[in-house]
């Protein structure tokens, strides 16, 4: 009789737990999926300058049903320098002068917001991520700036 029911609640348990998720709309990306598009976004936004060496996600909530956002923990080791970084994007013939401008603009601000580092260093990024809820599943939407933030509260 045991194994019967053994054998019987088992599926059972499983078919409730699967039933249960999608009734109450336990849906959110996968802890896996949020850390892989954060390296992917991280590494494309300061190729050239960083590599992701760990992305952790420190919490996570969802603002509703298709938005969800993901406070992370990322480091990163230094690939260059600032100055050789800025040496390359300005040496760069496929940049024409407006990108070279912009990018310009983007290390003067990271002058300001980083700490000195040499290559090889690594750091510390505390950042969120908005995902969003898409017909072919979750997708890292963009990271969120304090003034994202401070409107959703």
């Amino acid at each position: 009789m045991r194994s019967f029911l053994r054998r019987t609640i088992t599926p059972l348990s499983l078919l409730n737990v699967i039933f249960l998720a999608g009734c109450l709309g336990i849906t959110q990306p996968t802890e896996e999926m949020v850390e892989n598009g954060v390296t992917q976004h991280f590494n494309q936004q300061y190729a050239g300058l960083f590599t992701v060496l760990s992305a952790n996600k420190e919490n996570g909530y969802k603002q509703n049903d298709t938005h969800y956002v993901a406070e992370m923990r990322v480091i990163a080791r230094a690939d260059r320098s600032l100055a050789e970084y800025s040496e390359q994007l300005l040496k760069d013939p496929s940049l024409n002068p407006f990108e070279k401008m912009a990018h310009g603009m983007n290390l003067t601000l990271l002058k300001m917001t980083l700490p000195e580092f040499e290559v090889g260093d690594q750091l510390e990024f505390k950042r969120n991520y908005l995902f969003i809820k898409t017909d072919n599943g979750w997708l890292l939407k963009k990271e969120l700036t304090e003034n994202d933030l401070s409107e959703t509260l």
